[in-house]
């Protein structure tokens, strides 16, 4: 494999770890809802999903802010192209979207693990 073979398979791996980075988000959220559901018929008040949800929808936000800079540093650097500039550097921690994919990972287990901290302070009697 050549640099530019190497540079798209990069590329497509970056793809589908956020596709699924926004599938586990999501799938956080809904099993979340679907606990709530499932607990309603206790008489549990929902209360306790606020948390967890609101930390999976910023996981989500974070997705979506890597992919807007990705988008953005590929417009820059065709701009830079066209204009026979040399190609913008992106290589500081902020601007790399795979410090961005690992936030939005870190996010989905602290959502996690306050799920499970509220859920474990229900008490089913």
């Amino acid at each position: 494999m050549d640099g530019e073979d190497q540079e798209k398979r990069s590329r497509e791996i970056a793809d589908t770890i956020r596709r699924y980075l926004v599938a586990i988000h999501t799938g956080g959220i809904g099993i979340t809802f679907g606990v709530v559901g499932a607990l309603a018929s206790n008489k549990i008040n929902p209360g306790w999903a606020a948390w967890p949800i609101a930390i999976f929808s910023m996981g989500l936000v974070v997705v979506g802010g890597s992919l807007s800079l990705a988008k953005y540093k590929a417009i820059q650097r065709r701009d830079a192209l066209r204009q026979n500039k040399e190609a913008p550097n992106f290589t500081a921690c902020l601007w790399r979207n795979d410090t961005w994919d690992r936030v939005s990972l870190i996010i989905f287990l602290l959502g996690v693990l306050v799920g499970i901290c509220k859920l474990n302070g229900i008490n089913l009697q």
